[in-house]
């Protein structure tokens, strides 16, 4: 493991706020020119306030005219020798079937969804891996999910076909990166404590919250993966949270509160 970055280049998207945000002061503590990518300005400003070495740019991952832009300002000062991939979304309509015909997920949301999520790594990563591999190699980390390994209910339908896709999409790629030098590892949360968290259609407990990860936890692990000369999947889970599913504890009152069948 090499935990030292000073002198070099990280570009963390979905730096404005999240794991993104807690990824981006990890970098920036240990010495790194860290760039953080957010849609605007505004949504990056907390994150750039936080170090010297943070700078904002702002970067739709689902443009790629955008990324485009932003990888050129990104170069002026040298190819990066990490990215960071946090971006994602979720929407609070995630079902194919429920009793309220508002929580079944929309044509524009299976979109934007799929978009962001699938499209956005996969133009980040095209943008970013060839000036690495020309410059000798570097070192990816894309955030995928558990949803992406099993099942999640309160996840959702289009939430979770996206971060299956992004796992399937990194284990096809990373060999063809690796051989150019680029190391392509992937980061799987269980429940983590984000501002995706607010979108559920029934919000967790305050007891459940605080035993959820942590973005500081996140911001560590990403950190970790990316200081190995090593491809990694890794897959963080909180104590109570099960591989592949949903924890025990809280199936029952989860799946009853989502009220996914009619009233009877």
């Amino acid at each position: 493991m090499d935990p030292t970055w000073t002198d070099k280049i990280v570009i963390v998207t979905g730096g404005g706020g999240g794991m993104g945000q807690a990824a981006a002061k990890r970098f920036a503590d240990a010495g790194a020119k860290t760039f953080i990518f957010g849609r605007t300005l505004e949504s990056l400003q907390e994150t750039a306030a936080l170090s010297k070495n943070i700078i904002p740019i702002v970067c739709d991952v689902a443009d790629t005219a955008s990324v485009a832009t932003a990888l050129d300002e990104v170069l002026k000062q040298g190819v990066p020798d990490a990215l960071i991939h946090t971006a994602g979304i979720n929407t609070p309509d995630r079902f194919m079937a429920h009793a309220d015909p508002a929580r079944i997920a929309s044509e524009e949301s299976w979109r934007k969804v799929m978009d962001i999520n699938v499209l956005g790594v996969v133009n980040v990563i095209q943008a970013v891996a060839k000036p690495m591999a020309a410059n000798g190699g570097g070192r990816i980390v894309v955030v995928s999910s558990t949803a992406g390994h099993g099942y999640d209910s309160y996840a959702g339908v289009p939430y979770t076909a996206s971060k299956w896709a992004v796992h399937g999409l990194l284990f096809t790629a990373r060999m063809q990166l690796n051989a150019h030098g680029v190391i392509l590892s992937e980061y799987a949360p269980g429940e983590a404590l984000t501002p995706l968290v607010k979108l559920r259609p029934v919000q967790p407990t305050e007891e459940h919250k605080a035993k959820m990860i942590t973005t500081t936890d996140c911001g560590d692990t990403l950190f970790f993966i990316a200081s190995q000369p090593h491809s990694m999947s890794v897959i963080q889970l909180p104590g109570y949270q099960p591989f592949g599913g949903m924890p025990p504890p809280i199936t029952a009152p989860w799946l009853s509160g989502l009220e996914i069948k009619p009233k009877t």
